[in-house]
């Protein structure tokens, strides 16, 4: 009788440990998800941490060039370079071409120079949503994937992201 509670209790050990084994070997960790959803994941904690991007001394430095490319990229996107200066104010500046080159997006990095200096020359004048077109189709048809860059400088920088 106490060979067979003795094997009885073998075999559940294995079950749990194998059924253990599965549930944490099968879940992915941050890094593994695809770029999208690690992009999304650290926007969203990135946007708890800074209050939506409002107040940038909540984030690392690593942390400005992820929310900086991220924003510009939604922004930009959604209603071009003035959509991005009329929502962001000039929180991001005086950062947004260092951070496009931090991340390797050197077409970017280009036509935020160009919309900067646009911006700056032109920013009390109506017509500056016209001035911007010229950057915002540029953006457009750029070939750096920003988000994806994004995505690459968080794994290199992983400690500074908490992934």
């Amino acid at each position: 009788m106490k060979e067979k509670v003795s094997i009885v209790i073998f075999i559940a050990t294995i079950i749990v440990l194998v059924l253990v084994s599965c549930f944490f070997l099968g879940k992915k960790s941050i890094c593994e998800k695809d770029n999208l959803s690690l992009f999304e994941h650290i926007l969203d904690k990135l946007n708890s941490k800074s209050d939506f991007g409002s107040d940038l001394s909540r984030l690392n430095d690593k942390e400005k060039v992820f929310m900086s490319m991220a924003l510009l990229e939604q922004e930009v996107n959604n209603g071009g370079f003035d959509q991005f200066f009329l929502n962001t104010g000039d929180r991001y500046n005086d950062i947004l071409v260092s951070s496009a080159e931090a991340v390797k997006a050197y077409d970017v990095a280009d036509i935020c120079r160009k919309a900067l200096a646009v911006y700056a020359e032109h920013s009390e004048q109506s017509d500056v949503m016209e001035e911007l077109e010229e950057c915002d189709d540029a953006f457009y048809k750029s070939e750096d994937a920003i988000y994806e860059l994004c995505v690459r400088y968080a794994k290199e920088n992983r400690e500074y992201f908490g992934l």
